[in-house]
């Protein structure tokens, strides 16, 4: 007997059963109608001038609500259907998200109503009660093990969503507009604050929730609420500057305060507590691929990208933004700093990187980098001290931890730190690459004596050519700088008897190359500053044949030396001397 196939359609509406989310959405909907001033004459008379019923609507909600939770721990304790009832939970959150969203203009009625504000301090108390209610009516009807590391940071967003707005009203805290509108702000970072409370949770595992009373495991269980509770503060954040933040009449829709880059502290903290549950459960992809797409953070956090961002209200607080505290996208760096230095805390490779990553483009940025629509990189809008902290923190890690490669490259940022630091001292403006160079060439010698791993190797191979190097630029300066001839011969001499040195300490033969080819260059150089000087000299008529026919007599028995052997025997002998003295 043939089975006819049910149409993909209504399975999944069996499945997943919309009609509960549904019927809340029209509840919602229909009780917002009905309690406003209008046409209808279900609950006031046709064309009162009541606006909104304020204990009557939030009943409607709180009974909706108390409906849909009843559903749910009924359709458990009967029927054990857990699709239905986590769909019902959901909805019962959104339902709270609802009461809270129309509390905004309840309490603004309220308010304008009655100056004792009693109803306002009954009305928060109420929502704050039947909110937390709510929650301990669904975990102990639904039998669900619920502990307090994930209970108390639910509580906690719950009841911001219904405390914060009470802040905001200059009826109870005498708060002016600016004020307000600097604490709409401030309500993702709270939220920020409240999701950081998750880390302790998570560091007791996935098995702490094994047993948890539901047939769900990690993650849908405990972490499907909160990601609901995520969305639902970044709604909640755009809400409060309609409610909170009025426009004039004659203004624009989307002109507002709200912009995206006041999510950013929120999402960071998305990125920490994903990180710590990489890390926790041990999932490499997912700490990498947190690590390598948290810098698109700074996207939303860029204030100008949105297409409100040339209307006056929502420009004019971006720059007062700017001016009183940072750049958005400043902050975001910064923020990006604290996200890669808890990793490389926790032990993740990758996290060091990102840490001086984020601590150079702090210093590059600047605090009012991106505060307007243009930005360049200019040397006097760098800031240094980011990039100083960094390079001193890589050099004691380096020394500390006996690493080269840290060491290395912390000497570097702090000669880079040095060198940008003298543009401001006019009378080291010629001297900077000189003495760069030679710090430069310093380091090198230093971390090559003084480390023996793999790149110290390399870097003291690079130590002869730096030599070289640093001495024929200090040349040029010498000589831009009109030191005279005795200083520029003698540091000249001077490197090559450093050469010398250090090809007799450690006995790289680069460094003997080096100092030859420092002899050498002297000596044409020499050679040519005597034949310049013995051509414009001024001697007695056939002095200057005779002194060439000297000249030319020492080269040809120079010649005539090493042709016969002598210097090749002198040399033997010498060898052999050394040896025996050896034994």
């Amino acid at each position: 007997m043939s089975r006819s196939k049910v149409p993909k359609l209504l399975s999944l509406l069996y499945t997943h059963n919309p009609f509960y989310l549904i019927s809340a959405c029209l509840f919602v909907y229909g009780l917002k109608l009905l309690f406003r001033a209008g046409d209808s004459a279900v609950l006031f008379q046709r064309g009162s001038v009541a606006y909104m019923e304020p204990w009557g609507l939030l009943a409607s909600f709180a009974a909706v609500t108390v409906l849909m939770g009843v559903t749910a721990i009924l359709i458990v304790r009967l029927g054990r259907v857990w699709e239905d009832a986590r769909s019902l939970v959901l909805i019962v959150l959104l339902m709270l998200l609802a009461m809270s969203v129309s509390a905004d203009e309840i309490l603004t009625v309220l308010s304008d109503r009655d100056t004792s504000q009693q109803h306002l301090l009954v009305m928060f108390g109420v929502g704050i009660g039947f909110a937390l209610g709510m929650g301990e009516l669904l975990i102990k009807g639904l039998k669900i093990r619920f502990g307090p590391g994930y209970r108390l940071p639910l509580y906690g967003f719950l009841v911001l969503f219904f405390l914060w707005p009470g802040l905001l009203l200059p009826e109870l805290t005498g708060f002016s507009k600016e004020q307000t509108r600097w604490l709409i702000v401030a309500f993702p970072m709270v939220a920020t604050a409240v999701t950081l409370t998750l880390i302790p949770a998570i560091r007791k595992g996935a098995t702490a929730v094994a047993d948890n009373g539901t047939p769900w495991t990690w993650p849908l269980f405990p972490w499907t609420p909160f990601v609901f509770i995520a969305v639902a503060v970044c709604f909640r954040s755009y809400s409060l500057t309609m409610s909170f933040d009025a426009l004039p009449s004659n203004g624009h829709y989307w002109d507002t305060t709200f912009g995206l880059y006041q999510l950013v502290p929120l999402l960071l903290s998305v990125l920490v507590v994903l990180l710590e549950i990489g890390i926790v459960e041990q999932k490499p992809k997912l700490q990498r691929g947190i690590l390598l797409t948290a810098p698109m953070l700074l996207v939303p956090a860029y204030p100008w990208l949105v297409p409100w961002s040339r209307l006056p209200a929502y420009s004019t607080f971006t720059y007062t933004v700017v001016d009183q505290i940072a750049s958005p996208v400043f902050l975001a760096v910064i923020g990006l700093g604290l996200l890669y230095g808890y990793a490389w805390y926790r032990g993740l490779r990758h996290g060091e990187i990102g840490f001086h990553s984020m601590v150079v483009l702090c210093g590059l940025f600047g605090p009012r980098a991106f505060g307007s629509r243009i930005w360049q990189l200019d040397a006097e809008q760098i800031t240094w001290w980011p990039l100083l902290g960094s390079a001193i923190v890589l050099l004691a890690a380096g020394v500390m931890r006996r690493q080269s490669l840290r060491t290395f490259t912390g000497l570097l940022l702090i000669i880079l730190t040095a060198h940008q630091t003298m543009s401001t001292v006019p009378e080291l403006q010629g001297w900077r690459t000189f003495m760069v160079l030679h710090a430069i060439f310093a380091s090198v010698l230093a971390v090559g004596f003084a480390f023996r791993d793999d790149f110290a190797k390399t870097v003291a191979e690079l130590g002869p050519p730096a030599l070289s190097i640093t001495m024929f630029a200090g040349l040029v300066t010498l000589s831009r700088q009109n030191a005279g001839r005795v200083p520029v011969v003698g540091y000249a001499a001077g490197f090559t008897l450093l050469a010398f040195a250090l090809y007799y300490l450690i006995h790289n033969r680069h460094y003997l190359m080096a100092a030859l080819l420092h002899c050498g260059v002297g000596l044409i150089g020499g050679i040519g500053l005597g034949i310049y000087a013995f051509s414009r000299a001024t001697l007695p008529e056939g002095v200057k044949p005779v002194i060439l026919g000297l000249g030319s007599f020492i080269v040809a028995v120079f010649i005539s030396v090493l042709k016969s052997g002598l210097s090749r025997r002198l040399r033997v002998c010498w060898l052999t001397r050394r040896r025996a003295e050896g034994l």
